[in-house]
């Protein structure tokens, strides 16, 4: 009989953990692998294709990569939290029926052990990628495997009901999603843990059965967060990651389930803590930071009290920029036929990318995975008496944090908000200088480039740009330089 090395670690844990937790529920996730559904990458005719739902919006071949998508199915728990953080099944083994999207090297040999599982942002009520939109250039030159995982009923219920109607109906075929079902909100922690242990196993169901995984790193932009704190403080035994990548987030986060109707924690409650026992690097925007809707300064957390925990806050930074607008559009423009996001706020779009300073801090969690201590956490300065008000420079830019060159070498304000209908609360705003004073405090676009040169070159030596990054960067700041006197959309 041959010995299976997976399924012996899992009853052993499990064994532990009603032993020494009394959850026996929670270990046994391990056994209880949800089943996968290869779903068609177009479904319908030549007339009325279907592509995946956020599909990549490239061609990922060109790159040796593949895109797939799966329905996962198994049965999870609702729970309650009680007493000394101890959880009771409310309500048991509810059937529930998600997808997952799956973007991998086309050949295992260039897996390089690395899976980020991002969980899918749901806030305008369908998914969302985020991280990826970030971080796609850094994962799939590195040879890393990706997992976004449709956790929330409100997104499960667009893409079986809602998809394809008017006025959301551009590439839409949702008969691929026809049996998708969630009925509750908590059965998301089971699910996670679930989908976590099938990248783990040796199954045929898993996705990734020829990758020798060696970590999992789950990773989330936004309202993910707050889920992925709840996750690491409760459920984290029941599929162990190695590392947590908490990005943009707010100061309260999910409740284990929402049958009293709410969903999240109240402001100042201590389950808005992460307490974990694996690396955690959050970064945050000046967004999160100096918005009250967020009190992202309510749960910031560092190495003083929290040795597992760094926090990078960038100045200058926004909790949607200019590339991440452009990105995030180019799927919905496609599936949803929605215009470009950032359209019709007062001010042009933030240029300060964020996504590089996500893709450095992705690379030092992995670093710090592997046992190379991280940099110490960088905090924005906040004027004293608030809590709220953020610090600002002589160019009107925020002070301390994360500094990307061009916060010293400004070429204008760069605002962690803007004004505007809709979501344009989240987007950041630019006050540019023209381009007639750039170049009598500049000289010239290469004369900007030469003198910036030292700054990025100092921002990789702190680990905050990554050198393989440099050739983009520049090329970014050469883009934001051409932009000045562009008009306000």
């Amino acid at each position: 009989m041959e010995f299976n090395v997976s399924k012996f670690l899992a009853h052993f844990i499990c064994l532990i953990s009603i032993l020494s937790f009394g959850l026996p529920a929670l270990a046994c996730l391990a056994v209880a692998l949800p089943q996968t559904k290869l779903l068609p990458t177009f479904l319908g005719d030549e007339s009325r294709p279907s592509t995946p739902f956020i599909a990549w919006h490239d061609d990922l071949s060109k790159l040796n990569y593949v895109e797939k998508e799966y329905r996962v199915s198994g049965k999870a728990n609702v729970y309650e939290l009680q007493a000394r953080n101890a959880l009771k099944v409310v309500i048991p083994d509810v059937p529930y029926a998600t997808r997952i999207l799956v973007r991998r090297p086309l050949e295992s040999g260039a897996f390089n052990g690395n899976v980020y599982v991002e969980i899918l942002n749901a806030t305008a009520g369908w998914d969302g990628d985020p991280v990826f939109q970030s971080a796609s250039r850094y994962i799939t030159r590195n040879g890393g495997a990706y997992v976004g995982i449709t956790n929330k009923p409100v997104a499960v219920d667009f893409l079986r009901d809602q998809w394809e109607t008017p006025p959301l109906a551009q590439l839409g075929n949702r008969s691929r999603y026809a049996d998708l079902a969630m009925p509750y909100f908590g059965q998301t922690w089971d699910m996670i843990a679930q989908i976590a242990n099938l990248l783990r196993s040796d199954t045929q169901a898993n996705p990734l059965a020829d990758l020798a995984v060696t970590r999992l790193i789950l990773v989330g932009y936004s309202q993910s967060v707050d889920y992925q704190i709840t996750y690491a403080n409760h459920f984290h035994q029941a599929a162990s990651f190695d590392g947590y990548y908490l990005a943009a987030g707010s100061g309260n986060v999910k409740k284990l389930n929402r049958l009293d109707g709410k969903e999240e924690y109240s402001f100042g409650d201590s389950n808005n803590l992460i307490r974990v026992g694996a690396p955690v690097v959050r970064f945050q925007t000046q967004t999160e930071i100096e918005q009250r809707r967020f009190g992202a300064l309510l749960t910031r957390q560092t190495e003083e009290a929290y040795p597992l925990v760094r926090t990078y806050e960038m100045a200058g930074g926004a909790h949607v920029d200019v590339n991440t607008s452009i990105s995030g559009a180019k799927a919905l423009a496609r599936d949803l036929n929605l215009p470009s996001f950032g359209a019709g706020c007062d001010l042009p779009v933030n240029p300060l990318p964020i996504g590089f300073v996500q893709v450095a801090a992705l690379e030092i969690l992995k670093r710090w995975v592997e046992g190379v201590p991280p940099p110490a956490s960088r905090l924005l300065s906040v004027a004293s008496g608030t809590e709220f008000d953020v610090n600002l420079d002589e160019n009107g830019n925020a002070v301390a944090g994360i500094r990307l060159p061009q916060l010293t070498m400004p070429m204008g304000q760069y605002l962690g908000s803007n004004t505007g209908p809709g979501f344009c609360f989240l987007y950041g705003g630019f006050i540019p200088m023209s381009s007639e004073s750039f170049q009598l405090r500049y000289e010239s676009e290469q004369a900007y480039i030469d003198a910036l040169t030292p700054l990025i070159e100092k921002s990789i030596g702190e680990g905050f740009l990554l050198a393989e990054d440099r050739y983009h960067f520049i090329r970014h700041v050469r883009s934001t330089i051409r932009s000045l006197d562009a008009p306000v959309r």
